[in-house]
Protein backbone atom coordinates (compact mmCIF):
# COMPACT_ATOMS: atom_id res chain seq x y z
CA UNK A 1 0.00 0.00 0.00
CA UNK A 2 2.84 2.41 0.87
CA UNK A 3 4.55 1.77 -2.14
CA UNK A 4 1.22 2.18 -4.25
CA UNK A 5 1.27 5.65 -2.94
CA UNK A 6 4.71 6.73 -3.03
CA UNK A 7 4.31 5.52 -6.82
CA UNK A 8 1.40 7.60 -7.40
CA UNK A 9 2.73 10.55 -5.63
CA UNK A 10 6.02 10.75 -7.90
CA UNK A 11 3.68 10.14 -10.76
CA UNK A 12 1.88 13.65 -9.64
CA UNK A 13 4.97 15.21 -8.78
CA UNK A 14 6.30 14.33 -12.64
CA UNK A 15 3.30 15.58 -14.07
CA UNK A 16 3.06 19.06 -11.91
CA UNK A 17 7.01 19.52 -13.21
CA UNK A 18 6.02 18.90 -16.41
CA UNK A 19 3.64 21.51 -16.77
CA UNK A 20 5.66 23.58 -14.97
CA UNK A 21 8.25 23.25 -16.78
CA UNK A 22 6.94 23.13 -20.33
CA UNK A 23 5.26 26.50 -19.38
CA UNK A 24 8.41 28.18 -19.06
CA UNK A 25 9.21 27.12 -22.54
CA UNK A 26 7.49 29.90 -24.36
CA UNK A 27 10.99 32.43 -22.19
CA UNK A 28 10.21 36.05 -22.73
CA UNK A 29 11.61 37.25 -25.56
CA UNK A 30 13.57 40.05 -24.29
CA UNK A 31 13.92 43.64 -25.11
CA UNK A 32 12.68 44.50 -28.83
CA UNK A 33 15.62 46.05 -30.61
CA UNK A 34 14.47 46.25 -34.14
CA UNK A 35 12.96 45.25 -37.55
CA UNK A 36 13.95 42.78 -40.43
CA UNK A 37 12.49 41.91 -43.10
CA UNK A 38 12.66 38.03 -43.80
CA UNK A 39 11.45 35.83 -47.30
CA UNK A 40 11.07 32.09 -47.91
CA UNK A 41 11.68 31.08 -51.53
CA UNK A 42 11.89 27.97 -54.24
CA UNK A 43 12.04 29.98 -57.44
CA UNK A 44 15.32 27.33 -58.31
CA UNK A 45 12.79 24.18 -58.78
CA UNK A 46 10.86 25.62 -61.45
CA UNK A 47 13.58 26.20 -63.51
CA UNK A 48 12.96 23.31 -66.45
CA UNK A 49 16.20 21.58 -65.65
CA UNK A 50 15.26 21.14 -61.97
CA UNK A 51 11.49 20.08 -62.51
CA UNK A 52 12.81 16.64 -63.84
CA UNK A 53 14.80 16.21 -60.56
CA UNK A 54 11.40 16.60 -57.90
CA UNK A 55 10.61 14.53 -55.75
CA UNK A 56 6.87 13.06 -56.87
CA UNK A 57 5.35 13.19 -53.48
CA UNK A 58 6.59 17.50 -53.85
CA UNK A 59 4.20 17.79 -57.44
CA UNK A 60 1.61 15.20 -56.28
CA UNK A 61 1.07 16.90 -52.96
CA UNK A 62 1.01 20.41 -54.77
CA UNK A 63 3.72 21.36 -52.12
CA UNK A 64 5.86 23.91 -54.40
CA UNK A 65 4.02 26.97 -54.82
CA UNK A 66 3.62 28.10 -58.77
CA UNK A 67 5.87 31.37 -57.95
CA UNK A 68 7.61 29.73 -56.17
CA UNK A 69 7.48 31.87 -52.71
CA UNK A 70 6.65 30.29 -49.66
CA UNK A 71 6.72 33.52 -47.84
CA UNK A 72 6.70 37.18 -49.02
CA UNK A 73 8.93 39.60 -47.93
CA UNK A 74 7.92 40.43 -44.29
CA UNK A 75 8.93 42.63 -41.91
CA UNK A 76 9.12 41.51 -38.16
CA UNK A 77 10.54 42.32 -34.63
CA UNK A 78 13.68 41.26 -33.48
CA UNK A 79 14.50 41.13 -29.85
CA UNK A 80 18.06 41.19 -27.97
CA UNK A 81 19.82 37.62 -29.05
CA UNK A 82 17.98 37.30 -31.74
CA UNK A 83 19.70 35.02 -34.80
CA UNK A 84 18.55 34.37 -38.24
CA UNK A 85 18.11 30.73 -37.43
CA UNK A 86 15.54 32.69 -34.54
CA UNK A 87 13.59 34.36 -36.55
CA UNK A 88 12.60 32.11 -38.97
CA UNK A 89 11.83 29.69 -35.95
CA UNK A 90 9.64 32.32 -34.82
CA UNK A 91 8.15 33.12 -38.24
CA UNK A 92 7.26 29.82 -39.45
CA UNK A 93 4.98 29.30 -36.66
CA UNK A 94 3.23 32.27 -36.68
CA UNK A 95 2.77 31.80 -40.65
CA UNK A 96 2.13 28.28 -40.05
CA UNK A 97 4.61 27.11 -42.37
CA UNK A 98 6.57 23.63 -41.51
CA UNK A 99 10.26 23.96 -40.47
CA UNK A 100 12.33 20.81 -40.02
CA UNK A 101 15.72 21.80 -38.11
CA UNK A 102 18.02 19.09 -36.31
CA UNK A 103 20.26 21.01 -33.38
CA UNK A 104 23.91 20.06 -33.17
CA UNK A 105 24.92 20.14 -29.58
CA UNK A 106 28.85 20.42 -29.93
CA UNK A 107 28.20 23.28 -32.35
CA UNK A 108 25.76 24.76 -30.38
CA UNK A 109 24.09 25.38 -34.06
CA UNK A 110 21.07 24.48 -35.72
CA UNK A 111 20.61 22.75 -39.53
CA UNK A 112 17.40 23.15 -41.69
CA UNK A 113 16.51 19.82 -43.56
CA UNK A 114 13.29 21.29 -44.31
CA UNK A 115 10.93 24.12 -44.94
CA UNK A 116 7.41 23.77 -46.22
CA UNK A 117 7.92 19.92 -46.59
CA UNK A 118 10.87 20.81 -49.15
CA UNK A 119 13.49 19.10 -47.55
CA UNK A 120 17.21 18.95 -48.79
CA UNK A 121 17.71 16.33 -51.48
CA UNK A 122 14.44 16.45 -52.65
CA UNK A 123 15.65 18.03 -56.30
CA UNK A 124 18.97 16.40 -56.84
CA UNK A 125 22.19 15.40 -54.62
CA UNK A 126 23.09 19.54 -53.88
CA UNK A 127 19.86 21.09 -53.08
CA UNK A 128 18.75 22.18 -49.89
CA UNK A 129 18.29 25.53 -47.75
CA UNK A 130 20.62 28.70 -47.74
CA UNK A 131 20.32 31.89 -46.59
CA UNK A 132 21.57 35.58 -47.31
CA UNK A 133 21.80 38.37 -45.34
CA UNK A 134 21.27 42.05 -47.30
CA UNK A 135 22.46 39.70 -50.88
CA UNK A 136 25.36 38.12 -48.75
CA UNK A 137 25.80 34.62 -48.07
CA UNK A 138 27.38 34.29 -44.57
CA UNK A 139 29.71 31.54 -44.19
CA UNK A 140 28.55 30.78 -40.76
CA UNK A 141 25.47 28.57 -39.28
CA UNK A 142 22.24 31.01 -39.54
CA UNK A 143 21.82 29.99 -35.56
CA UNK A 144 25.17 31.66 -34.66
CA UNK A 145 24.55 34.88 -37.28
CA UNK A 146 23.52 37.74 -34.28
CA UNK A 147 20.82 39.90 -35.97
CA UNK A 148 20.80 44.08 -35.01
CA UNK A 149 18.02 45.48 -37.39
CA UNK A 150 17.33 46.36 -40.66
CA UNK A 151 18.80 43.24 -42.50
CA UNK A 152 16.90 41.84 -45.49
CA UNK A 153 16.69 37.79 -44.83
CA UNK A 154 15.92 35.25 -47.51
CA UNK A 155 16.06 32.15 -47.50
CA UNK A 156 16.17 30.26 -50.84
CA UNK A 157 16.03 26.55 -51.91
CA UNK A 158 19.26 25.99 -53.94
CA UNK A 159 18.97 22.52 -56.50
CA UNK A 160 22.75 23.10 -57.47
CA UNK A 161 26.00 24.58 -56.54
CA UNK A 162 25.52 28.63 -57.80
CA UNK A 163 22.28 28.69 -59.36
CA UNK A 164 21.78 31.36 -56.88
CA UNK A 165 24.32 33.48 -57.31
Amino acid sequence: MKKRVCCIILFLFIIASSIFALAGCDKPLGEKIGEVTIAIECKTILENDNWDKVEQGLIDNNIIPKDGIILKETITAIYNGDTVFSVLKRVCKDKKIHLDSEADPIMKTYYIKGINHIYELSVGESSGWLYSVNGEMPNIASSLYKLTGSEKIIFAYTCEVGDLA
